[in-house]
């Protein structure tokens, strides 16, 4: 039973990464949707092409809207596993920026990685 699980979680990872710029469309579309002002990046083993099937996909959410108010709808917009949110205020920006490579959620591209995922 937990091996058919843990197949299944998985699969739906792998699913993922290879179609990761279509979930970040979605992300970037339902983050601007509750504010047209926010930034989305893309930071973390992603964007380093260092990650892995059991990786999080680290997406910085850059809004003055609550934490709980934007991990809400992205909830409604079926954003779950593996993406790991973290929202800030603008003034967290340049902490982001001095402590990690950042690529806006709109400009990334999977294919740019030096990985590739198979299922």
């Amino acid at each position: 039973m937990l091996e058919k699980l843990l197949v299944k979680l998985a699969k739906h990872r792998a699913e993922v990464f290879r179609n990761l710029e279509h979930y970040l469309k979605i992300i970037v579309e339902a983050i601007k949707d509750l504010d047209g002002k926010a930034e989305v990046y893309l930071f973390g083993s992603v964007v380093e092409g260092t990650y892995t099937l059991s990786s999080d996909i680290d997406v910085l959410v850059v809004t003055d809207k609550p934490p709980e108010e934007v991990l809400v709808k992205l909830w409604e917009s079926g954003v779950k596993d593996p993406f790991e949110i973290h929202v800030v205020k603008k003034e967290m920006l340049d902490l982001y920026k001095r402590r990690s490579k950042l690529v806006k959620a709109e400009e990334f591209s999977i294919s740019r990685s030096s990985k590739t995922v198979s299922p």
